[in-house]
């Protein structure tokens, strides 16, 4: 779904940024910006900027950047088009009706008969829990102490022993045979006949951030195998990017979340007062999991039992969560074998004191390579200190390396000095293998060249109009490769033929994820300045040169591989004639 250009350009400009962040951040004039604590990370000292005149936002500090649009779907998790909605209500503009491309009407009505399936699923459930049929699944909840409320707020139902019992209600509402298929709740068997995915199970509906019930866990009651079964992949539903009890995670406000393992573990630590909880849907946390959670947490508990599967399961988290930029903390339970237990013996009160404990992700690490050293042998000992000194190695913030250091140290008996150096040592072999100098690696150089030379090109029309207009009959925008930079500078040429000033925020309403909205911001504050015309021209000869060789590198590459010989040599001439450009204006 989306709405034209003018739309979301006017629905923008009717809403001043300072005005609409201003109603979230304290901001105060500074110079030609208003400055406020950054509303994305903590800190004391304001460098959180937003700029009237170019219409965007920036922070010195941790570098969230973009225009309102921007800001809603960060600050508020908005969608672009529901960022879009808010601010037409705001200033009472009425939108037009959304447009679609041309696939796009038959996935939202596939997608809207798959809800309203999944919803007459959990109603059916929720029904049979409460019926006679669900004593058994109501005698577990009440063994394992879940109260009503949490029954209600989590939808909890029973999938009934009758095998086909979900689908014969949902053919006797009028869904299609062929669509229920689809839905995932029921599969055909070898002989043709249907059957419910889920039969003798207590049902925990998983619910998306918007609302809509995309798919469902079961736990069988009683004996049987598996213990725990999921729906599977459907056009709604895809459990290596949701996560169970995010709708209302995301709702608790809180930028760091509890990630447990089951949904026992969420409905027990939910019902303790703690709304931050979350878990992966059987499967093993991975990095879109991660990619989810960066959108709504800064930081993340790892609480998993403490068996070596837990063990195992959180040692191969951090490092999925350290490449999302997402802080860890461990919390391993004591004297119970899972959260559920602690809090069903100790309480609420003692889990909180409990949570507040929680560990760093590195005193975990090192705690759990203690177990695998006899540290009264000296060997050992060296060791294990030079595995340590290897994960205090990735530490990036000096002060918080230099805690750890001395803690090792006390752990070890070995001094931290010997520690520092060993870490170092680590340091630099890593920047000498990952790292190597331009002169051993001309591809790495010419790469980064020519996105900086991207990058020099499209700051420089952003600021001459003039110059953009020269620069679009000798550069189509393909030139530019990289999807992101096309976007970009079909977004300028298009501004300036309308003669609508190119600032950041009518080039970011070209972008609707938050991710690229940020990168074009960039672009906007890091802003290129050059002594006189000759340098400028200089400037923009090279980069076209780099940018143009770039894109013709490209398609030899691609005419190379189809061994078309008479289109390569066509190409290296063009490749030589573009360093004959000599830009003059």
């Amino acid at each position: 779904m989306y709405y034209p250009r003018e739309v979301i350009d006017e629905v923008r400009m009717g809403n001043d940024i300072v005005d609409v962040i201003g109603s979230y951040v304290n901001l105060k004039r500074s110079g030609s910006s208003y400055v406020g604590l950054c509303p994305f990370h903590k800190e004391k000292t304001p460098s959180f900027h937003v700029n009237r005149d170019n219409q965007f936002y920036y922070c010195f500090g941790c570098g969230a950047k973009g225009n309102v649009y921007s800001f809603l779907m960060q600050h508020q998790n908005y969608s672009f088009q529901d960022a879009v909605k808010y601010l037409a209500e705001r200033i009472n503009y009425t939108l037009p009706e959304a447009s679609y491309s041309p696939d796009y009407e038959y996935k939202k009505q596939l997608k809207q008969k798959l809800y309203d399936i999944h919803n007459s699923a959990a109603k059916f459930y929720y029904e049979k829990l409460n019926s006679p049929e669900g004593s058994n699944a109501v005698r577990y909840l009440d063994q394992r102490q879940i109260k009503k409320s949490a029954r209600i707020t989590f939808g909890l139902g029973y999938a009934p022993i009758a095998t086909s019992a979900l689908y014969e209600r949902l053919l006797s509402e009028g869904y299609d045979e062929e669509i229920i298929l689809q839905s995932g709740l029921v599969t055909r068997r070898n002989d043709g006949s249907v059957k419910d995915k889920f039969f003798n199970r207590l049902m925990f509906p998983i619910i998306n951030v918007y609302g809509n019930i995309i798919g469902f866990g079961g736990r069988v009651i009683g004996q049987g195998e598996p213990k725990y079964l999921n729906s599977p992949e459907t056009e709604i539903f895809n459990k290596s990017k949701n996560l169970y009890s995010l709708n209302f995670a995301r709702l608790s406000k809180k930028k760091e979340l509890i990630l447990v393992e089951g949904y026992m573990d969420v409905i027990s630590v939910y019902q303790a007062g703690f709304h931050n909880v979350v878990a992966a849907l059987g499967t093993a946390f991975n990095e879109n999991h991660a990619k989810t959670l960066k959108a709504y947490a800064d930081s993340v508990i790892l609480l998993f039992d403490s068996d070596a599967a837990g063990v195992k399961a959180v040692l191969r988290a951090i490092p999925v969560l350290n490449n999302a930029g997402i802080k860890v903390k461990v919390l391993q339970v004591t004297d119970a074998k899972d959260p559920d237990e602690y809090i069903k013996k100790f309480g609420s009160t003692a889990f909180g004191k409990l949570l507040e404990r929680s560990k760093s992700q590195y005193t975990f690490r090192i705690e759990c390579m203690a177990k695998d050293y006899d540290l009264s042998k000296s060997d050992e000992k060296i060791a294990y200190t030079n595995e340590i000194a290897k994960i205090l190695s990735t530490i990036d913030n000096a002060i918080e390396a230099d805690v750890y250091i001395k803690d090792a140290a006390a752990i070890t008996g070995i001094s931290q000095e010997a520690i520092r150096s060993v870490i170092s040592s680590i340091n630099g072999e890593t920047v000498a293998v990952t790292k190597p100098p331009v002169v051993h690696n001309k591809t790495a150089g010419t790469n980064k060249g020519t996105d900086d030379a991207r990058k020099g090109l499209i700051s420089i029309m952003v600021g001459n109009p003039a110059i953009c207009g020269m620069l679009r009959n000798i550069l189509n925008p393909e030139e530019f490769v990289d999807e992101f930079y096309i976007t970009m500078v079909k977004a300028i040429y298009e501004l300036v033929d309308a003669g609508k000033p190119v600032i950041a925020a009518n080039i970011v309403g070209y972008y609707e994820t938050v991710e690229d909205q940020q990168r074009a911001t960039e672009l906007f504050v890091l802003q290129m300045t050059y002594n006189n015309t000759e340098d400028l021209q200089k400037a923009v000869s090279d980069q076209l040169i780099k940018v143009k060789g770039a894109y013709i590198d490209k398609k030899i590459e691609a005419a190379m591989a189809t061994a078309n010989t008479a289109e390569v040599a066509e190409l290296v001439r063009d490749k030589r004639n573009i360093n004959n450009l000599n830009i003059r204006f």
